[in-house]
């Protein structure tokens, strides 16, 4: 039998009004009447599921398996085997009480499921699904589809600044250490193969009449994007926050422009030096000199984080002041001889 499909919004008959479960619930939700917004026929909140059902398990409502979610499942059932030595390998694999899409064992006796996500899905259930396979001795791949409806904006292997983002994105993100996997897919067709994207904080410098400097506004559920580098699909499994992860070996975004960061400042450093300057001395340096290098393949927006936040980027202080020209202008103060 086919399986009801699972809904996640559902017209709230008493309050005469559709909610969605990721935007939360009434308080005691089981005591309203809820109908479903396409048939109209009673629903019920499933609190184990975090899901609505049609009542006495009909199927009114049901869809197939979308051709993306077979196209993702298919693509890694065939792929992975060629990166990684792989023992057996299964799709719709059943594990106790989750249904793996795509599961693995390695010639290493290590397990891992890779979960293809073509549809929304809330936080709660997100981690929910990481734990059950963690306490199972399974190592967890999350992959998305960056044209589907689990994201909140579309997802290119690019670049991109003020681009939004949904919970369960940033929860993973912040899962596999500052990284998420995508591939984009539509119908059958695989329009760009999987990639990693970093996500930085994301604002906008606002003027203000209380503060001639202004202000830096971040916004919270939009970030600036960044596009990382997957060199092959063979994967590393890792515990992380006491999960247990399935990732590719790909170094993170924020490491690498930490690492040119400081590369820079060192050259600018070497340069006051042959002007005259005194190894003893303290510098003030533009932050737009180094960022200027780097914007190309980072953006602004991770750079200045860094530069401002990092415990590994040496600074004496960073101050905002005008130039010569009299615009505001960000700026570091360092000691020459951290560089030097």
């Amino acid at each position: 039998m086919e399986k009801d499909k699972k809904l996640i919004h559902a017209f709230n008959y008493e309050l005469g009004k559709i909610f969605n479960i990721l935007d939360g619930l009434p308080t005691n939700s089981q005591k309203y009447t809820w109908l479903c917004t396409v048939c109209k026929k009673p629903l019920f909140y499933n609190q184990d599921s975090d899901c609505f059902l049609h009542k006495g398990n009909r199927n009114y409502c049901f869809e197939p398996e979308t051709i993306e979610h077979k196209t993702m499942k298919a693509f890694w059932y065939v792929m992975f085997p060629k990166f990684n030595q792989v023992s057996s390998k299964k799709i719709e694999y059943k594990i106790g009480d989750q249904i793996a899409d795509v599961y693995f064992e390695l010639k290493t006796g290590q397990k891992v499921v890779i979960e293809c996500q073509n549809s929304q899905i809330s936080k709660k259930k997100l981690i929910e699904r990481t734990k059950n396979y963690s306490h199972k001795g399974i190592y967890l791949l999350w992959i998305f589809n960056g044209l589907g409806s689990c994201v909140s904006d579309e997802k290119y292997p690019r670049n991109e600044e003020g681009i939004g983002v949904l919970g369960m994105e940033k929860r993973v993100h912040s899962l596999y250490g500052g990284r998420i996997y995508y591939m984009n897919v539509s119908g059958r067709k695989i329009i760009n193969s999987p990639y990693a994207l970093h996500f930085a904080p994301f604002f906008e410098h606002k003027k203000s009449e209380y503060n001639y400097l202004g202000y830096d506004k971040y916004y919270k559920d939009k970030r600036s994007i960044v596009l990382g580098k997957i060199p092959n699909y063979k994967i590393l499994n890792i515990e992380l926050k006491g999960y247990k992860i399935a990732r590719f070996s790909d170094k993170h975004v924020s490491v690498l422009c930490t690492e040119q960061i400081i590369q820079r400042i060192k050259e600018i450093c070497k340069t006051s030096l042959l002007n005259g300057r005194s190894i003893k001395d303290k510098i003030k340096i533009p932050i737009s000199s180094i960022i200027s290098k780097l914007r190309n393949r980072y953006g602004f927006h991770l750079p200045y984080i860094l530069l401002k936040k990092s415990n590994k980027v040496k600074t004496v202080s960073f101050d905002k002041s005008f130039n010569s020209n009299y615009d505001i202008e960000d700026e570091i103060t360092v000691n020459l001889f951290d560089y030097i």
